[in-house]
This record gives structure tokens, sequence and C-alpha cells, in this order.
């Protein structure tokens, strides 16, 4: 359904807080740590699962890159990840190394399916693997944010407080655009799901990515 068309989805009671409200976490409580070591046992095993189901589409998606357009597989991005530091995102490429009088968009055919298919995101997988990155979690930020307020800048900043995730709370409701209006709305989404994080709450997000006509895939 497209997003202009979409009602406000509400991500929880607490939505109504001023943007600037502190995110109190036990971080240390036994439910947090149960959480916490089965969320990065899951992530293990997923990842791993998926890398192994999905390496014949690693395959024909590496040839099909490479018959399509000069250049490597797999583009690599510096993002600020957990705490702030820095991570290399993985995706495979979608856009061209250089702009040629024959080519007038810079996203490749092959990269223009990938992106409407979101299979252009599953290398994150192995930015999970490597412990970067969670299945779950706040979308790594990519755009350049203009014009927004400083207390959206420290909410934002907040999400750096966890993984960020190949889906999440705000992805699945849609929340993904770089507009200023969407980042506000995409943050708060954010917030909700760092608040409220628990095994079972990434369980719920998980069958929403794979069944909701809403998902969407980074």
């Amino acid at each position: 359904m497209p997003l202009a068309n979409r009602a406000p989805t509400v991500p929880g009671p607490d939505c109504g807080k001023a943007i600037d409200s502190a995110i109190v976490t036990n971080d240390w409580t036994p439910v947090f740590l149960f959480n916490r070591a089965a969320k990065r046992a899951f992530d293990i095993v997923a990842a791993t699962v998926g890398l192994m189901l999905f390496s014949p589409i690693f395959l024909v998606v590496s040839i099909a890159i490479k018959i399509d357009s000069r250049g490597p597989v797999f583009r690599r991005q510096m993002l600020p990840g957990y705490n702030n530091e820095s991570i290399q995102l993985l995706t495979f490429r979608t856009t061209v190394v250089s702009l040629t009088e024959k080519r007038t968009s810079i996203v490749t055919r092959v990269g223009g399916a990938l992106r409407r298919t979101g299979i252009d995101g599953l290398p994150q997988l192995i930015n999970v693997l490597r412990g970067e990155m969670s299945i779950v979690g706040p979308a790594p930020p990519v755009a350049v944010l203009n014009n927004i307020s400083a207390e959206q800048i420290s909410l934002i900043q907040q999400r750096h407080s966890v993984k960020p995730g190949i889906t999440g709370w705000a992805q699945v409701n849609s929340y993904c655009g770089e507009s200023n209006e969407m980042t506000r709305q995409r943050v708060e989404f954010d917030r909700y799901y760092i608040e409220n994080r628990s095994f079972l709450f990434d369980i719920k997000v998980i069958l929403m990515t794979l069944f909701s006509k809403n998902a969407y895939l980074n």
C-alpha cells in the first residue's frame, strides 16, 4: 500500500511522550540478560542458516552483477552502529561505478530488480554473523540529516544503544523514507522498540517482515 494512502500507525501507548524523553532500561536485570543472550544466539543461528539457504542466490546474483556492469559485487558502506562505532555495511551493488554516455541511470538493470525484491540487503547476514548487526533492530542511518531539530538528532543518537537490524519495528510499519517527517516517525518507532525490546518482540517483527504486506527490508 503506498505510504501516502496509509493511515498513521501508532507505535504504542507511549508515542505521545516528548521526543527528547530519556530511554530508561535496566541493562543488567536477569530478564534483560536472558533476552540479550537469546537475541545473539538467534542472530547467529538465523544468519548461519540464512547464508546456507541463500547461497545459490548469492552465486546467481554475483554472476548477474558482474555480467551487467563493471565493478565489485558488494557495496561496502561505513555507517555508525552499536555504541556509535563504525561498521562496514554490506549490500549487493545496485549502481554503476561510473556513468558513461550509453548509460543515463546510476541504477543497473540487475540493481533495480534487487532493490524491488529486497535481495540487495541479503549480504547484511554477514554483518549479523560478525556481530555488527542484528536480525531485528533500528535501521542503520544512511541519509544525511538536514533541517531536523536538535531533539531529533539526540533521539537518533539513542538508537546506537542497540545494534542496527536488517529489519525492524519502523521498517515493518513502512516508515523508511528519508524526508524530515518520515525520519521523525521512524526514530519514534525505533525509540518504542528500544524501550520495549524483547526476544518475543523480535519474533513478532520477523513474522511481520515475512507475512505483512507493509513489510520493508533494507
